[in-house]
This record gives C-alpha cells, sequence and structure tokens, in this order.
C-alpha cells in the first residue's frame, strides 16, 4: 500500500480518538497486516505497527473497480480558494506548519498547529485562519471523494 496523502497520521487504535504513534509522509509504502473497513492495520517501513484509514492510502496491485459512467478518473485534491497568505516586513520570522483535516467536500474541519518557530501565537493563529479559510477539490478514488489532510507550511 502506498500514502496518498502529504502526512498520514499513524494511530495506536482504530479510532480517531486514539493516539498518534507516527506519521508516514505520501508516496511511502506500508505492509497491510488486517483489513478492518474504514480502518487498516499496517507495518511501517521501520517495523512499527498503527492504524491508519483506509481511505487515505491506495492499495498497489490490486484489481481497480470498473469506472461508472460519467465518473471521473482518480485524482488528486486542488485548491478551489488557496490560502491568501499576508505579508509584513515586521516582526518575528520562521516558518509554523499547521495539520489541516479536510472532509469529503474540501472544507476544513479542524487544524493542528505541528510546529513555530516563530514563537508567535498570533502569527499560528494568523496561518490556522488563513488555511481555514481555504477551499479543496478533494482527492477521489473509484469515483468517491476523499476526505485528507492537508500539511499547511507558512514562512513569516
Amino acid at each position: 500500500m502506498r500514502v496518498n496523502v502529504s502526512t498520514l497520521n499513524v494511530r495506536g487504535g482504530a479510532s480517531t480518538s486514539s493516539e498518534i504513534i507516527g506519521h508516514v509522509r505520501r508516496g511511502e509504502r506500508l505492509t497491510l497486516i488486517a483489513d478492518a473497513g474504514d480502518w487498516l492495520h499496517v507495518k511501517l517501513n521501520d517495523g512499527t505497527t498503527g492504524w491508519v484509514s483506509s481511505e487515505l492510502v491506495v492499495r498497489e496491485g490490486a484489481a481497480t473497480r470498473p469506472r461508472r459512467s460519467g465518473c471521473s478518473p482518480d485524482s488528486d485534491y486542488s485548491f478551489i480558494t488557496a490560502p491568501k497568505p499576508s505579508f509584513s516586513e515586521l516582526g518575528p520570522h520562521g516558518m509554523v506548519i499547521i495539520e489541516a483535516n479536510v472532509d469529503a467536500r474540501g472544507i476544513v474541519t479542524s487544524t493542528r498547529i505541528v510546529s513555530n518557530d516563530t514563537h508567535d501565537d498570533a502569527l499560528s493563529s494568523l496561518a490556522e485562519r488563513e488555511i481555514r479559510n481555504a477551499r479543496f477539490a478533494p482527492p477521489t478514488r473509484n469515483c468517491t471523494a476523499r476526505a485528507f489532510v492537508f500539511t499547511y507550511k507558512r514562512a513569516f
């Protein structure tokens, strides 16, 4: 299996409320241990095992389902409305990284600050606001729009 989002959370259990025990990046391969429908028990390259959402990975070598008439081909996400950064020469400089959960309608449903090396909470709030105002065309797999995680890296 191959990771199909920029950053994928690996969890200790088959639930979004389970502890995040690791992350994998787009293109990384995972070994399937068990399929529980919406959740997959996987083994990472370093030997760690955990659970990932089945909607955020692609099964390599799996037989593809025939496409329904009028169905668009599989696609990655794209922006409908991209984040609109505001710029200032004043104040602290650095990088803020935000992880945004995007639903199958392309709407950001939640955000989490991954890092903020500006050490300015106002700048992390600004970056969160920018990505929350973005709108996406979500990725499609087998004619179905999928939820995904987007990592927003904002330089100040």
